[in-house]
């Protein structure tokens, strides 16, 4: 059997989830704040671009030149890249010929489009924004290299990933102290099952049990039940079946030492027939037993369509020397649809058994009537007989295990009926005891189905 830990298997699945999660949302801040930097940007490009625009060209020569003369530290001492950079201008005439740009103004050639636009330019993209001054005639450019875009997304991606890697080791103690903590109570469980001992048959008692295992709970109780009623029925069994091979044993013992004590042949051989016939009755017992035990432990075999009718005038076939001794007349009426589906073996048994007891429980010279018919939806196998029958204050207990009628003439184990109800049970049957022909004798019905 293949084990695998719930535990194990919970805390890895939500950290894997978190993570996963995590790192959706990592992409998704990136993404959206890439989108964000770029609109600022774009607005920042043409905010620029106006308010060169309202300056007429003497200006914005003055404020090229004074860009150019700009020192190689004030150049050093530009803002760090967390700051916006000074943005790159070029000033172009209606002619297409370059009027004045910035020092940091790439070599861009001119462009009739207005608006915003991205470049390639000297292998670097660029973002621009073009406005045209009509009353003046020229257009005004700016640009701003997208690198430097790139950048704030990067920083905010990485801040958002340290915090991961801080948060996740913590998220994962949390969580193993959550799963251990409600993990508890089944180790609770398991602790008391495990302590108890073999015998110890009794419900589970448990103060507190989650929800989630309050099925496991009942089913566990259920089975501890069924397990109690199961095995008190074997100490019965096993307790009664000694009580009862304890006598035919001991009375072959005493036949045994009467034939050896006995003096004349006369003697020994009426002690040595009444040992034969202790031994056949120990040896009816015992098959009973083992054919009992056999039926309380084996499964229906695979079903096949098996004809009641002629079992049952097989078994009548089979015991027509009993019958004819005790000057027993034996009757069969079987109807044409008399197919069951069930095991023949079985079925064979427990119409032997309903058979031997109609023989051998009937009167001298009476009758015995085996039907088969179908009923109501329902097929019936009815064995009747006109003996002396059953008080009703006993009928109820014939098919307890061991039970016999006293007064019986007739030896047997007491064990008939209890092998008859449990293979019509396992053929979804059921067994409905009353009285036998006219109003006389035993009459035994079995139903199946219906």
């Amino acid at each position: 059997m293949k084990t695998f830990s719930v535990r194990r298997r919970l805390l890895v699945m939500l950290l894997g989830s978190l993570a996963l999660v995590w790192i959706v949302m990592l992409g998704f801040g990136y993404q959206k704040a890439h989108e964000e930097i770029h609109e600022l940007s774009d607005a920042r490009l043409q905010q620029a671009a106006r308010t060169l625009l309202v300056l007429d060209l003497k200006r914005l020569t003055r404020l090229a030149q004074a860009d150019e003369n700009r020192t190689e530290d004030d150049t050093n001492n530009v803002p760090d890249e967390q700051e916006a950079p000074p943005l790159a201008f070029q000033a172009w005439g209606s002619d297409g010929r370059l009027l004045l740009d910035s020092v940091n103004a790439p070599d861009a050639p001119y462009t009739t489009t207005e608006g915003y636009a991205t470049r390639r330019i000297d292998g670097k993209d660029w973002r621009s924004y073009s406005v045209q001054d009509h009353k003046h005639d020229y257009r005004v450019t700016v640009l701003e290299p997208l690198s430097i875009r790139d950048h704030p997304a990067r920083e905010l991606a990485g801040r958002m990933g340290q915090v991961l890697l801080i948060a996740l080791p913590l998220l994962a103690l949390l969580v193993w102290i959550s799963i251990r903590q409600g993990f508890a109570p089944l180790a609770r469980m398991s602790t008391a099952i495990a302590a108890r001992d073999a015998g110890n048959l009794e419900p589970l008692q448990l103060e507190r049990v989650p929800q989630e295992a309050a099925a496991l709970v009942r089913a566990l109780n259920a089975l501890l039940a069924r397990l109690a009623r199961s095995l008190d029925q074997e100490r019965a069994f096993t307790a009664d079946a000694a009580h009862e091979l304890r006598t035919p044993l001991a009375a072959i013992k005493v036949q045994a030492e009467v034939a050896l004590a006995a003096q004349d042949e006369t003697t020994r051989r009426q002690a040595i027939g009444q040992v034969i016939a202790g031994v056949d009755r120990a040896t009816h017992l015992a098959q009973q037993l083992l054919l009992l035990a056999r039926l309380e432990h084996t499964a229906l075999p695979v079903r096949q369509s098996v004809d009641l009718g002629q079992l049952a005038a097989s078994a009548i076939a089979r015991r027509a020397d009993e019958a004819l001794a005790k000057g027993i007349e034996c009757e069969l009426v079987a109807g044409s649809d008399c197919i069951l589906p069930g095991d023949p073996d079985m079925l064979t048994i427990l119409i032997d058994n309903l058979l031997d007891n109609a023989i051998k429980y009937g009167g001298q010279g009476g009758h015995v009537a085996i039907r088969v018919l179908r009923e109501g939806g329902a097929l019936h196998l009815v064995v009747e007989d006109d003996g002396d029958g059953v008080a009703n204050t006993a009928l109820d207990r014939l098919r307890d295990r061991f039970f016999r009628v006293e007064g019986q003439p007739s030896p047997g184990s007491g064990l008939g009926l209890s092998i008859v109800e449990k293979i019509a049970r396992a053929h979804d049957g059921c067994v409905e005891l009353g009285s036998g022909m006219a109003g006389r004798g035993l009459g035994v019905r079995v139903r199946f189905g219906g």
